[in-house]
């Protein structure tokens, strides 16, 4: 069933080629575009695996855009690139005005990508939000915050606003002040809602506290029931130190499609394991570093973050929630082995996966299979 799938999909994938192609502004007007109010630059490289496999996203993002979206070819004459300090593609830019405002790091898949240009248009809070702007709101972003406030009550508000500008690249956030709005939505000032309409799923509190602590409640509110690792998110998702259930997909129509597939048993286990979609072009040795053969996808592999151990996916069953299940038990129940890299010597005396990790453990970012990345001329691990 996949591997048809996977097999129309990149029959899809080669006509869309076809049929269109990127469209790249000549260098040598480079200051007269980003002179604009708005702007989203895609710096590529077309003949390079990555740039080519970003292409049918960003083309889908430029058909849907109301905005002004560019790309330049960094391989033919340089010098936008060269100027721009860029060393990592591809890469995508926000510029206002001649200024490059901001780097996109979200997904590489045009919805996100829009949504990206659509934050960075819009204040960092949009306030006083009406009954008839709200319900649109609400659905503005894969990820809206909403905080329903008591004008004589500004202190709340004060610390929504600094987690807004905080997070503005990831989530959007607006505010209700009329209390008959806010009755309407059935909550009582001060009280804020996240709204996820991938996830159909909305959670509120009303304890803000420090700004440190409705921080971090932004972050867990905001993780989906099947997220994607992104630059941005990666550290945050880590943190807790809960088992990390990777899925590998080149595909994007492939990666939504087991999304989809696997919400069902994602959402039973998601206060014990983090399950995120990896797009392999994003985080090229992340595969590697598991011990996952790149050249087959899709792929998955459980990290558990405890102790270290990989559990890879069996290559000949297909990515089910059936299948996945019964794979959980047996490595539940200490039926699979974990991987062990080549040249290391190891025994496991219970090799069994433990559900969960205490949410304190201090892990280090860098003692992680990850990737190692250069944006902008800088490294992050």
């Amino acid at each position: 069933m996949m591997a048809r799938t996977r097999s129309l999909l990149l029959v899809v994938g080669c006509w869309l080629r076809l049929v269109a192609s990127w469209e790249h502004t000549a260098p040598e007007d480079f200051h007269e575009v980003i002179a604009g109010e708005n702007v989203l630059v895609a710096f590529v490289a077309p003949d390079e695996h990555k740039s080519a496999a970003f292409e049918p996203e960003w083309l889908s993002a430029v058909a849907k855009s109301e905005d002004r979206l560019v790309s330049f070819d960094c391989s033919g004459d340089e010098s936008p690139c060269d100027r721009e300090g860029i060393d990592s593609l591809p890469l995508i830019v926000f510029f206002q005005n001649g200024d490059a405002v901001k780097h996109y790091q979200g997904p590489s898949r045009a919805e996100a990508i829009l949504n990206f240009v659509a934050r960075r248009k819009r204040p960092a809070v949009t306030e006083s939000l009406t009954a008839e702007e709200l319900p649109d709101f609400k659905k503005a972003d894969e990820t809206v915050f909403v905080a329903y406030l008591d004008a004589q009550n500004p202190a709340p508000g004060e610390i929504f606003a600094d987690a807004a500008r905080f997070f503005r690249d990831e989530f959007s956030f607006g505010t209700v002040t009329d209390a008959a709005v806010a009755a309407a939505q059935g909550v009582k000032s001060p009280t804020v809602a996240c709204y996820k309409p991938i996830d159909g799923d909305t959670v509120q509190t009303s304890e803000f506290g420090s700004l440190e602590k409705f921080a971090k409640w932004v972050e867990e509110a905001s993780r989906p029931v099947i997220g994607e690792l992104t630059v941005l998110n990666r550290e945050r998702l880590l943190e807790p130190g809960w088992p990390m259930i990777y899925v590998f997909s080149a595909i994007e129509a492939e990666r939504q499609q087991l999304r989809k597939m696997l919400y069902k048993f994602a959402s039973s286990y998601y206060d014990s394991f983090i399950s995120v979609l990896v797009n392999p072009h994003d985080f090229p040795d992340l595969m590697g570093q598991l011990g996952l053969d790149p050249s087959v996808l899709p792929a998955g592999a459980v990290h558990q973050l405890s102790n270290g151990r990989i559990y890879h996916y069996p290559k000949d069953k297909p990515l089910s929630p059936s299948a996945l299940q019964q794979w959980g038990l047996d490595v539940y129940q200490g039926r699979v082995k974990p991987w062990t890299p080549p040249g290391v010597t190891t025994s496991h005396d219970h090799p069994g996966l433990t559900v969960s990790a205490s949410a304190s453990a201090k892990l280090s970012v860098k003692s992680i299979p990850g990737v190692k990345i250069k944006i902008a001329g800088h490294d992050e691990l």
